[in-house]
């Protein structure tokens, strides 16, 4: 009978757990200064080593031939363990034997001395499956337990666990497995089943593994049964239901160029082949990530786990499409992930979000917004305009309310002091060069600082005032290193220098602005034009009121 891979290979000495190094050492030095713990609490995601583990660490512990604080797998204690001849090891799977009975009945064996090792290990997998009740029962002996016993809890999900079970319990929480760690152990794996195998289809084995080495030894097992003694890319590919990264970056680049009818077709046949959507969805995901970082890092082989040809491809597509329009996109895609979770008829949901992306007039978000407004700036400064007769009328219209707003608005025109007016026409130039300043990575800042309700000048300090409801804009742009660069970026545009503060619309009255209403006083205007100003005292009908 065939053994599976992942059970072929289980890990059986520390040297062997990948990508848990961090964990390792810390066992390691405790075994060797003797300092071994009560109770370990191993949590993780599923796969990535957490029972193999513990159950090398019982060995280590009992071993009596151990060099380099590893088990020797030779001695009888080991072999025992090994082969589960011994009754000093117990698994118990908390998912079957969960009870407040099931732990009394452990809370017995405890008493009895290990029989022919040092220790007395448990090791309970699935430890958050316990009745409260359960929890209760073992937490006086995690408390007081004999000198020769080892608790060793694993879980995939430690939130569930009671605050006093954790207390008493060293944690040690389990990495995803990398992609290039989960490459380069199942090269080495297949070069002792004698299979050949591309390295890009090992790659795509481990990230679809998402950081589950046991995941991607299963599926590595599938594939060995699929293409015998040869592994290929592309059988890889047909057996996950996943795309090509030859066709993820053609249907991306529909999406960047806002080719609708080639990204509907892109998707059909993808249908066609009889591709699960959601795949496909999940995969446009990670490539408008990855893309995404391509734009704002340079240290990319931690960050993108891909062969370095497809990292070439990644920075050169990278550069033909703006970091905001990666956003708006990611965004969709989030929320049709999301979706096609309930959704009954996933392919429509797809279609849908191909027409929302390539064309961002379908979309209502900011990001979308701030793409048509740029393009519209496009064909202003190419001329290529045209306006439908049918549409003078209500150009018109347009046109008459806004000489009507103006009109309502010029009284507070001429209160504006020069610097404001400077601030406010310039405003669009200064957030263009923050946009366009690649090195600084301030996008963020740039898009804080289109939500500004107002602005005003008083003794060279500038002040952006935002609305109550934008509070985190403020935090977030009143950090030092923030505050410095927006001057700077001022200064240089407008070769003026302010000093910035921001403050929220609800801040306004506590500081001494000096803002105007927003229209000039008739009297007042009047009365100095033919009373001398030194004996003229206005004072504001408000403050007369609260001082009565």
């Amino acid at each position: 009978m065939h053994k599976a891979l992942y059970r072929a290979y289980r890990p059986q000495n520390f040297e062997d757990v990948v990508g848990q190094q961090h964990i390792i050492r810390t066992l390691k030095n405790q075994i060797e200064s003797n300092n071994v713990g009560h109770a370990y609490l191993f949590t993780g995601t599923r796969g990535t080593g957490k029972t193999s583990t513990a159950k090398i660490f019982a060995r280590a512990v009992n071993c009596v031939q151990s060099k380099d604080q590893e088990p020797c797998n030779e001695c009888e204690v080991c072999k025992d363990i090994i082969n589960d001849n011994i009754m000093d090891v117990v698994e118990i799977d908390a998912a079957s034997n969960n009870s407040v009975d099931d732990i009394r009945e452990l809370r017995e064996s405890v008493k009895y001395s290990p029989t022919k090792s040092k220790y007395k290990v448990y090791i309970i997998d699935e430890v958050h499956m316990l009745s409260q009740g359960a929890f209760n029962a073992l937490l006086k002996t995690l408390e007081e337990p004999p000198s020769y016993i080892i608790f060793i809890l694993a879980t995939t999900e430690p939130h569930k666990i009671p605050a006093t079970i954790l207390s008493r319990c060293q944690r040690f929480d389990f990495k995803r497995v990398t992609v290039n760690d989960m490459s380069e152990r199942m090269k080495k794996i297949c070069n002792e089943e004698n299979i050949e195998v591309e390295d890009k289809a090992l790659n795509l084995i481990a990230r679809n593994a998402q950081g589950a080495l046991r995941d991607a030894l299963s599926i590595l097992d599938q594939c060995i049964s699929f293409g015998g003694n040869k592994i290929e890319y592309k059988d890889v590919v047909e057996l996950l239901g996943t795309v090509n990264i030859e066709q993820l970056f053609e249907m991306s680049q529909f999406i960047i160029n806002q080719d609708t009818k080639n990204s509907l077709q892109a998707l059909n046949e993808f249908v066609i082949w009889g591709k699960d959507i959601r795949n496909l969805i999940n995969d446009l995901i990670d490539h408008f990530r990855n893309l995404m970082v391509c734009k704002v890092s340079t240290e990319l082989d931690e960050i993108i786990s891909l062969p370095e040809e497809t990292i070439d491809k990644l920075k050169s597509q990278a550069e033909s499409v703006d970091v905001n329009d990666i956003i708006r996109v990611l965004n969709i895609l989030s929320v049709t992930q999301d979706s096609m979770k309930s959704s009954s008829n996933p392919r429509v949901l797809a279609e849908v979000t191909m027409m929302k992306i390539a064309q961002p007039m379908f979309d209502e978000s900011k990001e979308a917004l701030i793409k048509r407004i740029e393009n519209l700036e496009k064909k202003i400064e190419s001329g290529n305009i045209k306006v439908n007769s049918n549409n003078i009328e209500n150009t018109n219209n347009i046109i008459e309310e806004k000489e009507i707003i103006e009109a309502d608005e010029v009284v507070y025109e001429s209160v504006k002091s020069e610097d404001v007016k400077l601030i406010e026409s310039s405003w669009p130039k200064i957030r263009k060069s923050i946009k366009d300043d690649k090195q600084s990575k301030q996008m963020p800042v740039y898009f804080l600082l289109g939500d500004v309700s107002s602005f005003n000048v008083y003794e060279n300090v500038l002040y952006l005032i935002y609305a109550d409801g934008f509070a985190f804009a403020k935090k977030r742009l009143s950090e030092p290193d923030t505050i410095a660069y927006i001057e700077k970026v001022i200064r240089e545009t407008i070769s003026r220098s302010f000093n910035i503060k921001i403050i929220l619309e609800s801040e306004v009255k506590n500081i001494d602005l000096e803002i105007k209403s927003g229209k000039v006083d008739k009297g007042e205007e009047i009365l100095k034009s033919i009373v001398n100003e030194e004996i003229l005292e206005i004072k504001d009908s408000v403050e007369e009121n609260e001082s009565k």
